[in-house]
């Protein structure tokens, strides 16, 4: 470890540099943790030889000014030795998730793509749609960007292959075949309609089509048909002659991506534009390109291999399956050691390689140029979001284009479950992170105007603490919303804080519709905009998001209030077990069909109190 305490940022070089002994610097693999002068990790980074890559910044020959710009501000370096290159990898993505250092790359983009997940050890498996992966010895399948396409391919192979879709506890508890079953779309295991045998031969049949081995399953039901029709079995054979059709018509839907190899791999891509680069990665599952995932870096002046490399081992950290090959575009220096950590988390071989020719290096141009279509296509929104802003400043009479817009909705049905929602878009886009929900806690019976100066104050109260204020706050409603939530920020202060509120179109008793209008403090009559322009379609969007936003919430208040009165209402059952009951259970249906030994299974639900719970539920019947 190596300290120096008199580092101003001010300087024009660090000085951590003055008097630091190089040849006390480790020569091995590890991590180095540079810090300022508060002792914040400022940056994690990692090194075969650790001496040799701090000589480097200690020189100054990285050229880079954000090397420059770190080194300014670096008033401490610590070092931490690893035996190899590989634990040196794995502790550097450790540490930058721990620290979450400011030069750092890290990955921002939250989506998470659906998979799909088969457990061929059940009895009787399903196919379930899921966002997470776990270690649990399932198949999984995907991802997949397109959520619709991919639940679409699920409602087929329901239809084609008749496998379950019930819960393990519906299946376990039924007594007659459900719709399903009437429809042809369900074998139903439940009443013992198909032996495990039959049934698990059903699900190899689904693990190739989900493998994208179509052409064999293809040729297999072709044998049977064959088989069956020579035994006279011609129901049998009729049914496994639909399936088959079936299967040769979406295929030959899904022809226009194909790719020689049942091989799964993902397949990376890069542009770079001065300090702003976009990665792309392409799925291609069975042979067949599923969609693509993008991420997006600005102000970075790190080479591409070594942000390519950051991205990968962070990406797969979280990734639902890891393929069989992954494609980058450059030379990777820690190739070998990325390919064997993924090997590990795989647990079978992953292999990380630069194609040079042929195919391969076709599917990483490929990608390259759907990284370089992202990145136009985003700088082209970002223009027209600008734009927007710039022409809502000025119609609005703000002092700077809004960047940052927070959008209050009050939610309530007579007085009950009274919520509020805050809604916020950054830069012109949901910026779904920084969303808030309320619960009204001071105001009796229903009245909007002292619910909306409530959540004012909480919020802008914080802010103030936090100074994490908005460019503008933005109220659902017209102007006796916007006069109590002005009145609001008066009282804390914030008298300069642009606002405005948004009266909803609505329809008139003469004929059509009213227009969208705007209120602003101190202006009696509103604002009435182009109503196809982008102003209006911008706070328009905002304002609906945060009302989606109030309307899910309290919904699902209600929802959870009008479910626990059900069991609170039966004597010795408060909250805590009425909670404890529904999350066993998952539904006061579902604790309503169960069987006395059922409900007694629940945890601190011993057989006396199923008995009066059971009761309780079918009293009457």
């Amino acid at each position: 470890m190596h300290e120096d305490p008199e580092n101003t940022e001010t300087s024009p070089k660090s000085h951590v540099l003055d008097g630091f002994d190089i040849a006390t610097v480790p020569t091995g693999p590890g991590c180095y943790l540079m810090c300022d002068a508060k002792s914040r990790v400022i940056y994690v980074g990692k090194a075969k030889n650790l001496r040799s890559r701090v000589r480097q910044y200690l020189n100054e020959t990285d050229s880079r000014y954000s090397v420059k710009f770190l080194m300014r501000r670096v008033a401490q370096i610590n070092f931490i030795v690893t035996g190899n290159e590989k634990e040196a990898l794995l502790l550097e993505n450790s540490l930058i998730k721990q620290h979450k250092p400011r030069y750092n790359v890290r990955l921002k983009d939250d989506k998470t793509y659906i998979s799909l997940r088969l457990d061929p050890r059940e009895d009787f498996p399903r196919i379930t749609v899921v966002r997470r992966y776990k270690r649990d010895g399932a198949r999984y399948f995907g991802p997949y960007h397109d959520t619709k396409a991919a639940r679409q391919m699920l409602r087929q192979i329901t239809r084609m292959f008749t496998l379950r879709t019930c819960t393990d506890h519906v299946l376990y508890n039924r007594s007659r075949p459900c719709l399903y079953h009437q429809m042809g779309q369900c074998c139903a295991p439940c009443v013992n309609l198909v032996t495990r045998e039959a049934y698990h031969e059903i699900v190899e049949q689904v693990l190739l089509i989900l493998e994208g081995r179509s052409m064999e399953l293809e040729e297999r039901l072709t044998e049977q048909i064959k088989a069956l029709a020579e035994n006279l079995e011609f129901e049998a054979a009729a049914a496994l002659r639909d399936r088959l059709y079936m299967l040769h018509r979406n295929r030959e839907k899904q022809r226009a991506v194909t790719l020689r190899g049942s091989e799964d791999r993902d397949v990376f891509g890069y542009y770079n534009e001065g300090r702003f680069t976009e990665i792309q990665v392409l799925f291609y599952r069975g042979g067949r390109m599923l969609g693509g995932r993008a991420f997006s870096f600005e102000r970075q002046e790190m080479p591409v291999e070594e942000l390519m490399s950051t991205l990968i081992l962070q990406y797969y950290g979280d990734a639902p399956l890891i393929p069989q090959e992954v494609f980058v575009p450059c030379e990777l220096e820690d190739a070998d050691t990325l390919a064997e950590v993924l090997s590990e988390q795989r647990g079978r071989k992953v292999e990380v390689s630069r194609p040079q020719r042929g195919d391969r290096l076709a599917l990483v141009e490929l990608a390259n140029k759907n990284a370089r279509h992202n990145f136009l296509d985003k700088r082209m929104r970002e223009k027209a979001q600008a734009d927007t802003l710039a022409q809502m400043q000025q119609a609005l009479r703000l002092p700077v284009p809004p960047e940052r817009i927070e959008c209050f909705d009050i939610s309530t049905i007579q007085g009950e479950n009274k919520v509020a929602s805050m809604a916020v878009f950054t830069q012109g886009e949901p910026d779904k992170a920084r969303y808030r929900k309320y619960i009204i806690k001071t105001v009796e019976g229903q009245d909007d105007f002292a619910s909306m100066r409530e959540v004012i104050l909480r919020r802008y109260q914080r802010a103030i603490e936090e100074d994490d204020l908005p460019s503008l706050v933005l109220i659902d409603g017209g102007k006796g919303q916007l006069g109590v939530a002005v009145a609001a920020l008066h009282d804390l202060g914030l008298e300069d804080l642009p606002i405005a509120s948004i009266a909803k179109s609505r329809a008139q008793e003469e004929g059509g519709r009213s227009p969208e209008r705007f209120f602003l403090p101190g202006r009696s009559n509103p604002i009435i905009l182009p109503q196809s322009g982008p102003v209006v379609k911008l706070a328009a969007r905002i304002r609906d998001e945060a009302h989606r936003f109030a309307i899910t919430f309290h919904r699902k208040k209600r929802g959870a209030a009008a479910r626990g009165s059900k069991l609170t209402e039966i004597p010795g059952i408060g909250p805590t077990r009425a909670k404890t009951l529904l999350k066993h259970f998952g539904s006061v249906k579902a604790i309503r069909e169960a069987t006395p030994d059922l409900l007694a299974e629940a945890p601190g639900i011993g057989a006396k109190k199923a008995a009066e719970i059971h009761a309780a539920l079918h009293a009457g019947e």
